[in-house]
């Protein structure tokens, strides 16, 4: 800290431009923008169901948007603070769902895979078999599908246990019940 604060002596910056580079660097034109990458999200979590695991610091730097617009009702001590604050809660919250959503969709595809297989597929081993016949009769292929398919199941599941509860101004989001909500729909 001591060598940024030095350096900026050094190079003449007033405060002035530090606080426009604060505004600047802020993140809260992404409410401008959030939705543009919806799709995007919801692409990377269909593709890869480890990136569930990555979603709650996404959710976290996504509650700074709201730090600028309540700085100055907070700083003048405004009656409308919270109904503001709940305003733009909601909001983010709307975004997280729409987010998550995407997550049940996919457990019901997978688990609409699954059964597919196993209908169809895969065959029930009968109790005495020839060692000729053994390797046909495994599927080992449709098993190591099946295996897979489970995993990403357990990869969502686990994604969303691990969100917990975050924080999003003042609304307490709670991932389990939007997933339960989302098997619902």
């Amino acid at each position: 800290m001591k060598k940024l604060y030095f350096m900026i002596q050094i190079m003449g910056i007033k405060k002035s431009i530090l606080v426009h580079m604060e505004a600047i660097v802020d993140f809260s034109y992404a409410w401008v923008i959030i939705y543009d990458y919806l799709e995007d999200l919801q692409s990377v979590i269909t593709k890869k169901a480890r990136a569930v695991l990555l979603l709650k610091t996404v959710f976290l730097k996504l509650s700074t948007i709201m730090e600028r617009p309540l700085k100055r009702i907070l700083q003048i001590d405004s009656e409308h603070r919270h109904s503001v604050s709940m305003y733009y809660s909601r909001q983010l919250f709307e975004f997280v769902k729409a987010v998550l959503f995407v997550i049940p969709v996919n457990i019901f595809g997978h688990l609409n895979e699954i059964a597919t297989i196993l209908s169809n597929e895969v065959k029930e081993l009968e109790v005495r078999i020839s060692k000729e016949t053994l390797k046909e009769n495994t599927h080992s292929e449709k098993r190591f599908l099946l295996s897979k398919k489970t995993h990403q199941i357990v990869m969502f599941t686990e994604g969303m246990l691990v969100l917990d509860n975050v924080l999003m101004g003042v609304i307490n989001i709670e991932p389990k019940e939007i997933l339960v909500d989302g098997l619902r729909k």
